[in-house]
């Protein structure tokens, strides 16, 4: 095999909780994540020795600071693998922004080498090299609508989200993950989310209570440093999303449609003042780069 082709899928979160500390300092999380149809491409090329990255985004790492890197080294170090790739990333996930892109482009590059190499790794072997390298890099590999515990690497298959219109926008403001559980840890979390409830209305298609279920710890700390950001997700509100969410740390938020029309009309309103500002669809199944 020369070359291998793959879609890493953007992730975001119906609920969001942060329920403790490890003595190693990791954070105990409780999530349900779910993908939408906005993703990145990575393509991997067989070379005789070496791993380069190449990407059409400027601005990102294309060293060991980036994910996709860490991931092709871990697993050279790992399995003694003398075959080097050459990986192109077409960046499309907005960066910073709580949408997972580096862990999904992760996992891609985990499931992209694991066929380039012909290593044979089952999942659940990439699972367990994938929480290594980022807490979000298991689900990535995994997707579907699901939930997410311990420092990502317990998944709970759930049922499917209803496919749906999502709005994303990203104000023109980045937050940093390690920033944000700082700020989360010198504070006092006074509302952890309903997780069950989620669970149980998805079960049940009880859609009509999801603005009131979701949640997410980490926007009492973006919306006191970046009020932009809940004037984003009321104003999705008073435009008729179903829910609003803002994902992950920051600063993208998402709304949930159920009517395509009212979806259109509240895009062309945030389009007059965001760039990154697009419709998108909630994403049924597992995330291509685990197939």
């Amino acid at each position: 095999m020369n070359k291998v082709v793959l879609k890493a899928k953007a992730k975001v979160n119906l609920s969001l909780d942060v329920v403790g500390i490890r003595e190693d300092g990791y954070h105990e999380m409780k999530m349900i994540n779910h993908l939408i149809e906005l993703d990145d491409i990575l393509t991997f090329e067989s070379c005789a020795t070496g791993i380069s990255l190449t990407s059409n985004e400027d601005t990102i790492p294309l060293d060991e600071r980036n994910l996709v890197i860490k991931a092709a080294h871990k697993l050279q170090r790992q399995f003694d693998v003398k075959q080097g790739a050459k990986i192109h990333l077409e960046k499309r996930i907005p960066t910073q922004a709580g949408l997972a892109g580096g862990s999904s482009d992760a996992a891609a590059a985990l499931n992209g080498l694991n066929r380039l190499w012909q290593l044979g790794l089952t999942q659940s072997e990439l699972l367990s090299i994938g929480v290594t390298i980022g807490a979000d890099v298991p689900y990535c590999l995994v997707g579907g609508t699901a939930l997410v515990e311990g420092i990502g690497e317990r998944i709970t298959p759930l049922k499917d989200l209803r496919k749906m219109t999502v709005l994303v926008v990203k104000p023109d403001i980045d937050i940093a993950t390690p920033w944000a559980f700082k700020k989360l840890d010198e504070s006092i979390i006074k509302d952890h989310p309903d997780i069950p409830a989620i669970i149980k209305l998805l079960r049940d298609d009880a859609y009509d209570r999801l603005n009131m279920n979701l949640g997410n710890v980490f926007e009492a700390v973006a919306f006191a440093k970046y009020p932009e950001i809940e004037t984003v997700k009321n104003q999705m509100m008073e435009r008729g999303a179903l829910a609003a969410i803002m994902t992950g740390s920051g600063s993208t938020v998402i709304g949930y449609y159920q009517n395509q029309e009212l979806a259109e009309k509240s895009w062309r309103f945030f389009k007059e003042n965001y760039t990154m500002c697009f419709l998108s669809k909630t994403e049924e199944g597992e995330n291509d780069v685990g197939r």
